[in-house]
């Protein structure tokens, strides 16, 4: 992970920049939240986000993916209407 997008967390730990904001918008998140966004480093996300809702490509969310987009007041994700 480059340097420039991350803060230390510990010796051997750090986070993506933004993350701790208020609201938190990670650094290599692109696009308007609630129109189209996208992860400019998604073939080398780190592995939190790699654990983060895996299912969301297929429409289905999970409890922390629902917070997150509460956050955004965005609706849980959904697989055909169905939740």
């Amino acid at each position: 992970m480059p340097d420039a997008l991350t803060l230390p967390l510990t010796a051997t730990l750090v986070r993506m920049r933004g993350t701790d904001d208020a609201p938190p918008r990670c650094v290599a998140l692109a696009g308007e939240i609630g129109i189209a966004v996208s992860c400019s480093i998604y073939a080398e996300r780190p592995g939190p986000c790699r654990d983060f809702a895996p299912y969301a490509p297929l429409g289905i969310g999970d409890d922390a993916c629902d917070r997150a987009r509460r956050r955004h007041g965005l609706s849980p994700l959904a697989l055909n209407g169905v939740r």
